[in-house]
């Protein structure tokens, strides 16, 4: 049975799975374990080794414990009220105690710093902020490869750290705590595009981007500026114009049970679209 559990746990290490899907592969396995061990344990106190027996079913009990608050957190996002693990955490100094925490903000060694890598030069010009909105852009799967084309491109030539600027998990757990919980992205909160365009095609409003205007891929496609759907918008008597595009995403961290967590998601765009009135 351990056999088997391993084998499953070496395979899975050849594909690239989501932390939260592989933990709850665990999970499910861990609980077959677990069966196998009181089977075991029973065994044991029906053929009278009751040291034996009795101490395999102690140690099942115990997993079994664990298991139980590991389904709660990876199933159901919630942290059942007999967990433990977090009070085990901070005894064996796992994480910073909250006094920890408060003493560091108080002597000045708790980090907030500035979104790292954010980018406050307008690659495509300066707009009235009055006349600039959000807009929703839908990515197909061949976008999104160029996307992570480009993403492996701007790695390359250094436009921007996906090192969390830097700090460990301990600094990161601070800062968790600190924001509510809210993730921590390694490019931080955005990368504005080295270039990025619009170009209205086959009745879409397509997103270009590249390292500049000679290599560029498209992205994406606007489906809704504001609150309204592009389909909607009368384009007659309305010009608009791609006023930002900011790469965000990624691998992420987020608070665990007893530490720092990480998450991988698609890099994908934050855009906005300007407006001007014909």
């Amino acid at each position: 049975m351990f056999s088997f559990l391993d084998m499953i746990n070496h395979y899975l290490g050849y594909f690239n799975i989501n932390v939260a899907v592989k933990s709850r592969i665990y999970t499910v396995l861990g609980f077959l374990g677990n069966i196998y061990l009181f089977y075991i344990s029973f065994r044991f106190l029906q053929n009278k080794f009751y040291s034996k027996g009795f101490l395999i079913l102690a140690v099942s009990i115990i997993l079994l414990y664990f298991l139980i608050c590991n389904f709660f957190y990876y199933f159901t996002k919630k942290q059942p009220w007999f967990d433990i693990s977090p009070k085990l955490a901070r005894m064996l100094h796992l994480q910073p105690h909250e006094k920890e925490i408060q003493a560091n903000s108080k002597m000045g060694n708790t980090v907030i710093q500035e979104p790292y890598n954010r980018q406050d030069n307008a690659a495509n010009g300066i707009f009235d902020e009055q006349h600039v909105l959000p807009a929703k852009i839908d990515v197909s799967p061949s976008e999104q490869m160029n996307l992570n084309r480009l993403v492996a491109q701007m790695q390359q030539q250094q436009l921007f750290r996906a090192d969390y600027n830097g700090m460990d998990d301990r600094k990161l757990y601070e800062l968790l705590k600190i924001n509510g919980g809210k993730p921590i992205y390694a490019i931080g909160k955005g990368v504005m595009m080295p270039y990025f365009e619009m170009r209205h095609q086959n009745n879409a409003l397509i997103v270009y981007a590249g390292l500049n205007q000679a290599e560029i891929y498209p992205v994406g496609s606007i489906k809704r500026v504001g609150l309204q759907s592009i389909r909607s918008i009368d384009l007659s008597d309305l010009k608009l114009y791609l006023a930002s595009a900011e790469l965000f995403g990624g691998p992420y961290k987020e608070i665990g049970r007893v530490g720092v967590l990480e998450h991988t998601q698609n890099y994908t765009l934050r855009v906005s679209v300007a407006y001007k009135k014909l």
